[in-house]
């Protein structure tokens, strides 16, 4: 590639020396400018052929790019999986739910199963996994997930058209919101007559100059010279006062060749995806209907950018400053694209959100195809009547390593809907809590779930895991921990109605602030509340007198996790298998490991 560089120049100077040569020469150098024009005929093809490879150089590494994160993917080498541009758009989906179960952020389930290229995949992503939603819809995903998941071979060549997108200046957002913006010169009128004013003086100069010459009449020429003068005058004006924000303008939209031609891609890839699910063909339709076919209107913006392109072209810069100070051509250019505004512009919310669904499914997709034997969770409704609330076989948390998975299964009955989980320091208690979370959040999507097999109700999911005081508000962590617990409580009591969602509330180790006979009581006192509003609960606790407390005991299942201990070269080592139980935990190790600390 650097030797195209050095070939350019080494064509582009000579041949521009000889040409100046040779028309300053007369006689026997004739020849010189003629041979400057063929090195520079010779320059301008080098150069072609070097933005041509730099264009193709740069998709090449936009695939490595693409295929190397779907590896990282399936590998959990988080050190590879580094955020994409569009991450940033996750800010406002955050949530105390979002941060106890990790689901933006360095290794969490977003940066995990994410392949979206573009903000509103992104968007979309994040939408669907923090938001509730019906069963129905679920399934409708489900089918659509399942059909992408079997047809690789187009889901890759999607996923490398949308890596094209990746650090690009111009993105589709820019576009749909140039499109809703109100024109240009809506609230300045006369400023646009102005831009044709200038143009219009100037011709009539020029044709009074001609008209002059014709005539013989030296006055004429005088008058037309300075309506030229005064029309280049205003229209110089005219260039100063608005061409930073046309540009603006076209920068937001895109180039002809580049990121326009990027979305054509993408649209032509959803053009090219045979489906006949419903859900897949009804975002087929948003880019394709009958009247603004998608295609054929991003062709017509192509023809107007390319027009707009001109001043960044070095063999086309000198037309474009000639037409610029003639005609104002960047305001006849955005007049063609406020035209094109007024015939598509109400369209093309409509493809954004076709592609931000795409790039969803296909990124749910992706773990179905990677992973065949997870399940896909059977939706039920609240109200179905059946014995099980909630019944997981085989889950384990999606963001581990394959190789330190260890599932186990869960089933929350409905006259016992709270699942009290006790054991040891580190044994796994809150990774329980958190797979079940997780696994449903990532239900949302459509996307099979880590489990082998999954029944119950589209949760609304409430937490209290991770609590944090603050001492710049004066909140300490038991005053933390209640303020969480009364949102939760809250929220359980707004969804306690018939047409109400079913809620899963997750709660580890909870009002840790206060001494153990209160705490108690005001666990018990939280857990009825929940649970009298039909929540399913899974909570966690070190505890061991309130897995035997009698109200507790009436709506629980009580499990736990144990560990065990071994002798390797002559020191303790604790180990845990990470096995869920029935029944109340046997053991507990605070004080072995105060002893194996050295403290005590």
């Amino acid at each position: 590639m650097q030797r195209l560089v050095w070939l350019r120049l080494g064509f582009s100077l000579p041949g521009l020396a000889l040409i100046v040569f040779g028309l300053a020469q007369r006689g026997d150098f004739g020849w010189a400018w003629k041979l400057g024009i063929l090195l520079m005929v010779i320059f301008l093809a080098a150069a072609t052929w070097h933005e041509t490879n730099l264009w193709i150089t740069s998709q090449l590494r936009q695939r490595l790019y693409g295929y190397r994160r779907l590896l990282a993917r399936c590998h959990r080498e988080w050190s590879e999986l580094l955020p994409l541009p569009t991450e940033e758009c996750c800010a406002t989906f955050q949530s105390d739910l979002t941060r106890d179960l990790d689901v933006f952020g360095d290794r969490s389930l977003y940066r995990w199963c994410s392949l979206a290229m573009t903000q509103s995949g992104a968007k979309t992503l994040c939408r669907w996994l923090t938001q509730w939603t019906d069963s129905q819809t679920v399934r409708e995903r489900q089918s659509a997930v399942a059909e992408l998941a079997g047809n690789r071979s187009w889901r890759e060549a999607f996923f490398e058209t949308t890596c094209e997108y990746r650090n690009q200046q111009a993105s589709p957002e820019g576009l749909v919101q140039w499109s809703q913006t109100e024109s240009f010169f809506g609230k300045s009128k006369w400023v646009h007559w102005l831009t044709v004013v200038g143009p219009a003086v100037i011709v009539a100069g020029i044709g009074i100059i001609v008209a002059s010459k014709v005539q013989d009449v030296d006055v004429w020429q005088w008058i037309g010279l300075a309506c030229v003068l005064g029309g280049v005058a205003l229209n110089f004006i005219l260039t100063i006062s608005v061409i930073g924000p046309i540009h603006d303008i076209f920068v937001k939209i895109g180039t002809a060749n580049r990121e326009l031609q990027s979305l054509v891609n993408i649209i032509l890839a959803i053009r090219r995806l045979d489906s006949k699910q419903p859900l897949l063909q009804s975002v087929q339709r948003k880019c394709f209907d009958e009247n603004h076919s998608a295609e054929n209107a991003l062709a017509q913006l192509q023809r107007i950018m390319a027009l707009a392109g001109m001043q960044r072209s070095p063999l086309l810069f000198i037309p474009y400053l000639i037409l610029q100070i003639v005609f104002l051509w960047d305001v006849r250019v955005l007049e063609l694209l406020e035209s094109w505004k007024s015939k598509f512009g109400s369209n093309t919310g409509g493809w954004l959100e076709a592609i931000g669904m795409v790039e969803t499914l296909c990124s749910a997709a992706a773990i179905a195809d990677e992973y065949p034997a997870w399940a896909y969770p059977q939706c039920t409704e609240k109200d179905s009547g059946a014995t099980n609330l909630l019944m997981v076989r085989g889950v384990s948390h999606p963001l581990l390593k394959d190789t330190n998975q260890v599932p186990n299964s869960v089933t929350i009955r409905r006259d016992k809907p709270l699942l009290l989980v006790t054991g040891s320091n580190m044994a796994g208690k809150s990774t329980l809590l958190r797979s079940i979370g997780i696994n449903s959040l990532l239900a949302r999507l459509g996307a099979p779930v880590c489990a082998t097999a999954w029944t119950g109700a589209v949760c609304e999911l409430a937490s209290s895991i991770r609590v944090q005081d603050s001492l710049q508000d004066g909140v300490s962590f038991f005053m933390a921990e209640l303020k969480r617990l009364r949102g939760v409580v809250d929220q359980a009591q707004k969804e306690n109605q018939p047409e109400g969602r079913q809620m899963l509330v997750l709660l580890d180790e909870i009002l840790q602030g206060t001494n153990s006979r209160e705490r108690q009581i005001a666990v018990e006192h939280v857990l009825d509340k929940l649970v009298a509003c039909g929540c399913i609960v899974l909570t966690s606790t070190h505890d061991l007198e309130m897995a035997g407390n009698k109200s507790i005991h009436r709506i629980a299942q009580v499990v736990h996790f144990r560990e065990h201990f071994e002798t390797v070269d002559g020191q303790q080592v604790m180990r845990f298998d990470y096995i869920m139980r029935d029944g109340v935990t046997p053991t507990t190790n605070a004080l072995k490991l105060l002893e194996m600390v050295g403290l005590k």
